[in-house]
């Protein structure tokens, strides 16, 4: 009878310990199937900016590779940020598994971002930081570096008399204020020769009025670099309509169309490129991975290249330049 007993419970035992492996089992695979919730909330989401618009392909090509339902809120001017706090607070309402967020300042947004970990939503950063380390993770530039390698070759162009001007983006954000940063480190002793930092507001037609409104006040301004895609495209408009080109040295960050052209006929000198849609794609991912358990790398950097008229045409930079 003791034996029958024995024989009975080692039974039960066994079926239990079967029925808990086949739980977990399933929950892994549940882990690993369930469908991600992701809100993306990008700066700007306009049409006329390739940089932007890549990185949203990316993140897009992710969303469907990886079966994530993805959700994309962005104003239509890159440095709305009100409007960004607005998208931030509607996406925690969503209640999704992750957001991926392109913050456009560096400490007026924290307390707004502070709800999504608050919430218990993993926060991915793409692009830009803010001043408190709140993200899972950050996925682009390392912007200093990438203003190190500007102010590097910068250097190129920098004669006895050169006088040079900044023209930044959004005051404020991360990426000015590190690129900024970097750019004086690779200047060395000749930072000392930048007269003044300007900001376009992240806005095509300010950088070009505030352009003509330097060189007409300053003529002696020999080297202007442009340090996002709107302030760099903006100069150019400007340099090659009040015909400068031979005169101002232009250096710049980002590519579309028009600033290939630019590169193209010497109105600018030299571009450093970041690479968007990989920056898109590897935020999507990482974010589903990380709801899905994987720990990921605290920062998740991408290359920058320095493109010049010289170097423009090799195969690996056109597939840079023109990757659709």
């Amino acid at each position: 009878m003791k034996k029958h007993k024995n024989a009975l419970l080692g039974i039960l035992f066994l079926t239990l310990a079967v029925s808990f492996l086949s739980g977990v089992f399933l929950l892994d695979e549940f882990g690993e199937k369930k469908t991600v919730k992701i809100v993306f909330i990008p700066k700007v989401q306009d049409k006329t900016n390739d940089f932007w618009m890549s990185m949203i392909s990316g993140a897009k090509s992710a969303g469907k590779e990886y079966q994530a339902n993805l959700v994309i809120l962005a104003p239509d001017e890159e440095n709305d940020f009100e409007t960004q706090k607005r998208y931030i607070e509607e996406a925690v309402k969503m209640k999704p598994d992750a957001i991926a967020l392109a913050p456009i300042r560096y400490s007026e947004m924290t307390d707004c971002v502070k709800q999504v970990t608050d919430a218990g939503i993993k926060l991915i950063l793409i692009d830009s930081k803010l001043d408190q380390n709140l993200e899972e993770t950050y996925i682009g530039t390392d912007n200093r570096n990438a203003g190190l390698q500007m102010g590097q070759k910068m250097r190129d162009y920098v004669g006895p008399d050169t006088k040079i001007a900044v023209v930044s983006h959004v005051k404020g954000s991360s990426t000015a204020i590190e690129r900024e940063e970097g750019l004086r480190q690779g200047l060395g002793e000749d930072q000392s020769k930048i007269k003044m930092v300007l900001y376009s507001n992240s806005d095509y037609n300010q950088a070009y009025e505030k352009t003509r409104e330097l060189m007409k006040a300053n003529p002696d301004i020999t080297l202007i670099a442009g340090l996002n895609l709107y302030s760099t495209v903006g100069v150019a408009r400007a340099i090659r309509e009040m015909n400068l080109s031979r005169k101002v040295h232009v250096v710049g960050f980002d590519n579309d169309i028009e600033g290939i052209q630019y590169l193209e006929e010497g109105i600018i000198d030299t571009l450093i490129v970041q690479k968007p849609f990989n920056m898109g794609y590897i935020g999507i991912q990482t974010a589903v991975e990380s709801v899905r358990g994987k720990k990921p790398d605290k920062n998740i950097y991408c290359d920058t290249e320095v493109i010049t008229a010289d170097n423009i045409y090799t195969d690996e930079n056109q597939k840079l330049l023109f990757p659709f």
